[in-house]
């Protein structure tokens, strides 16, 4: 198994239109091969974001990764505190 999680610093501001952005990726994906989950997650209290993606191999990512990324021209970079954070997890 395969986890993807993107950690986002979205400025409180713009946290509505960064979590409505993260919703349309999760659709673009759609139910993708080897796709176990794709969820959108925000921090209580915070405007931290959280993208969790499981899949059933790192390759069945790495598939999806263009679709995943093909929406890049929508995110504003004024959404963003800071860059990311990403975790792409091997199970062990």
């Amino acid at each position: 198994m395969f986890q993807a999680i993107a950690i986002h610093h979205a400025a409180p501001e713009h946290a509505e239109a960064f979590m409505a952005f993260m919703h349309r990726v999760i659709d673009a994906v759609g139910d993708a091969p080897g796709m176990i989950e794709f969820t959108a997650w925000r921090e209580q209290g915070t405007s931290r974001l959280v993208g969790l993606s499981r899949w059933e191999s790192p390759e069945s990512f790495q598939a999806a990764l263009p679709t995943i990324m093909s929406m890049g021209d929508e995110r504003r970079p004024e959404w963003s505190e800071r860059p990311d954070d990403a975790l792409m997890l091997v199970e062990i």
